[in-house]
């Protein structure tokens, strides 16, 4: 079991859901401290998990509703940036259109599943669902509410009775997807927009044509439309870069302009004083209704931004920027919000978490963190002169490892945080692990090896060479007596930590590995892989049934020479009855026959499990990649996350020995985008890195 506890900056009343099987409990926990001590480290506020797709303001000008293609709609106060309340439907997809019902008591949302959800905003129950036969876009409301307008991508518009969910009329006439509607002349009338580079009008009660204009290139994909406060009029952006406006009634332009790059949405003020228009070109532009003339520019932050709304009072312009909303000034064009703090867009790139979660480690860029959440006064920053790439604790936490881009390494102590040792090397740092001793560590990455390094004087131990290219991944056997490395180059090798050596190599032909979970015996594995696929190496357990004494083993290894098959074969199945602990004892002597040497390999093999062409299979294939897992520091059990869209899920599992496969023992739908898994390393706690700038910390309980 896990419970999940969510630290965003402006929460102070944070969600824990207690997760049982598939089953999930919800309630309230009040953390002060662990509030604070996220919000001294400012993650970012209006945060969604992936990019935003549509903002609308709230008829009560306090909070603004915004929709993600990270698969939820969100509703936030906008002075602040708190998030308010999160809506989402299993399986929905991304969230597009949006619109207010009943005064704001209700909203639609369209989504790529093909569906429109209505939903109840207090609450967040769906009361309705309309559904559509391609990816639902944008969103129509009619004067009375009593009907509206949803768009899609089979090329309609779509009439709908809002209380019912009753289709009442479908619009055909375009060739590709309808992207955009507006409701005019009082709602008699709409007003449509495609990708087929047209804008129609169309009769609403028959549903007949009434007009269709077409300029190529400036109406290349008309993604928006924007009325003006009295309808009579309606504004233009396309990906052809034009902006424009036109007469509701004639559809004739009034004017028309060129922007510097593709258009993305366009927002006419409540006031009608000004039209605002987001651009690939990374501005906003405000436009005098009137004339076209572009009476401000404001250079946004982040990627170019999308959706674009004024608010009610027309003072600010609120927009979409890759996953974060912001807040700009309409009279001096300043941005407002959100504050970024440490983290230029609120997500960090690596994390650690110490023993009982008691603190979190985390690095963006080249600056590294030290978040307490039992004494916030304990927090520290630290910045460095190049980008950190890993992070490491040892067993018993009082160790941290940071590695870095051009491939140093630095070791610090926990208490103090002295630097105790630094390393270098060619290549990026991507992945660190210190030994259960907590006297060494092994680290790999660009360089298309894995390095063994002394703590003490930074001294480098050993080698592990053999990939041609970088390595992605690398797991240590409980016992730190076996590391395997994933590599780029699409193979899976073995080392021995003590003699040095490759023990083996197993090639993916077809699945590019991401991640390697080891379990607690040291010889069954977990590959996830860039495909749908999940590999493993299950094997059977050995049960060591007497203490090894070495005069008995030294006497086996001389039977191994027997020329006597059976004799050979009673030697090999009791030395690896023995376990592990036989393999230093056999690999520490000496033997000059070969076959000896060739049937202690094969008890070696049968004691940590072999590499072979056949080593590993397919035993699971899942509805995503699974692109991130992370192994129960007891090897117990491993969590993965699927997908690599904002809402992605979290699956726990573990593997089973009687079918040689793996089991899936909870799943967890985590809305807020897993981007990095750690766990502590007593195992007590997992913490989650996430898209929409907050952090997630996991308890597990053992029965």
């Amino acid at each position: 079991m896990l419970v999940q506890m969510s630290f965003s900056r402006y929460s102070n009343n944070v969600r824990l859901f207690v997760c049982l099987g598939i089953s999930i409990l919800s309630f309230s926990w009040l953390g002060a401290v662990i509030v604070k001590e996220v919000e001294t480290f400012g993650v970012a506020s209006f945060q969604h998990a992936g990019s935003v797709s549509e903002v609308v303001c709230h008829p009560n000008g306090i909070h603004v509703l915004s929709s993600s293609r990270d698969q939820c709609v969100r509703l936030w106060e906008i002075k602040s940036g708190k998030l308010v309340h999160r809506y989402t439907v299993p399986g929905c997809g991304d969230m597009w259109g949006i619109r207010f019902l009943k005064n704001g008591k209700e909203f639609l949302a369209a989504s790529s599943s093909n569906d429109v959800f209505r939903f109840e905003l207090a609450t967040g129950k769906v009361l309705q669902k309309y559904a559509h036969s391609g990816t639902a876009y944008r969103l129509a409301v009619l004067p009375d509410e009593k009907s509206f307008i949803g768009t899609d991508g089979k090329n309609t518009a779509v009439l709908w009775e809002t209380a019912t969910g009753k289709k009442l009329r479908t619009f055909s006439g375009h060739t590709k997807d309808v992207y955009t509607a507006i409701i005019v002349n009082g709602g008699k009338t709409l007003i449509t927009g495609s990708e087929d580079k047209s804008i129609k009008q169309w009769n609403i009660a028959t549903g007949e044509c009434l007009k269709t204009i077409t300029d190529k290139p400036a109406f290349e994909d008309v993604f928006t439309l924007a009325t003006s406060p009295n309808k009579k009029r309606f504004a233009m952006v396309c990906d052809g870069g034009y902006a424009g406006v036109f007469d509701s009634a004639t559809l004739e332009e009034i004017w028309k302009t060129k922007l510097g790059e593709e258009g993305e949405v366009v927002a006419w003020s409540p006031d009608g004083s000004l039209i605002a228009s987001t651009s690939e070109d990374g501005n906003l532009y405000l436009f005098h209704p009137e004339t076209g003339e572009i009476s401000k520019k404001i250079k946004t932050v982040q990627k170019p931004h999308t959706p674009i709304t004024f608010t009610n009072d027309s003072k600010f312009i609120i927009s979409g920027g890759d996953s974060v909303l912001h807040v700009h000034s309409v009279e001096t064009g300043d941005r407002l919000e959100p504050e970024m703090g440490f983290s230029d867009d609120g997500i960090y790139d690596h994390l650690a978490v110490g023993l009982a979660g008691s603190r979190v480690y985390v690095s963006k860029g080249s600056s590294w963190q030290v978040l307490d959440r039992e004494d916030p006064e304990r927090n520290r920053k630290f910045t460095e002169n190049q980008k950190v790439t890993s992070i490491a604790l040892s067993d018993g936490g009082d160790f941290i490892a940071i590695g870095f881009e051009r491939g140093q390494i630095k070791v610090f102590d926990t208490s103090r945080f002295e630097l105790l040792s630094s390393m270098s090397d060619k290549g990026s740092v991507d992945g660190l692990a210190f030994l259960p001793d907590g006297k060494r560590l092994v680290a790999g990455g660009g360089n298309n090896r894995v390095t063994l390094w002394a703590i003490e004087g930074g001294k480098r131990l050993r080698d592990f060479e053999g990939h041609t290219d970088d390595v992605v991944a690398l797991a240590l056997s409980k016992d730190g007596e076996l590391l395997m490395t994933l590599s780029k180059d699409r193979s899976i090798r073995s080392w021995s930590i003590m003699a040095g050596d490759e023990q083996a190599e197993f090639k993916l032909a077809n699945n590019r590995p991401s991640g390697i979970a080891y379990f607690d015996d040291g010889r069954s594995l977990v590959i996830s892989t860039k495909t749908k696929n999940v590999l493993a190496r299950i094997l059977p357990e050995i049960r060591v049934e007497e203490v090894i004494n070495k005069e008995v083993v030294l006497e086996l290894i001389k039977q191994l020479a027997d020329d006597r098959f059976l004799k050979r074969q009673e030697a090999m199945e009791k030395l690896a009855g023995f376990g592990k602990a036989v393999i230093p004892i056999a690999e520490a002597i000496e033997t000059e026959d070969p076959e000896v040497e060739y049937r202690l390999v094969g008890v070696r093999d049968t004691i940590r499990g072999s590499l072979t062409r056949d080593a590993f299979k397919k035993v699971a294939t899942l509805d995503d990649s699974l692109g991130v897992l992370a192994t129960d520091p007891r090897g117990e059990f491993w969590v993965g996350k699927l997908g690599d869209k904002g809402a992605s899920r979290l699956l726990v599992g573990v593997v089973d020995r009687e079918s040689e496969g793996i089991k899936i023992l909870q799943t967890i739908d985590n809305e807020h985008g897993c981007l990095q898994l750690s766990f502590s390393r007593d195992g007590s706690h997992l913490g989650t890195v996430n898209a929409d700038g907050t952090f997630s910390l996991f308890k597990v309980f053992r029965e």
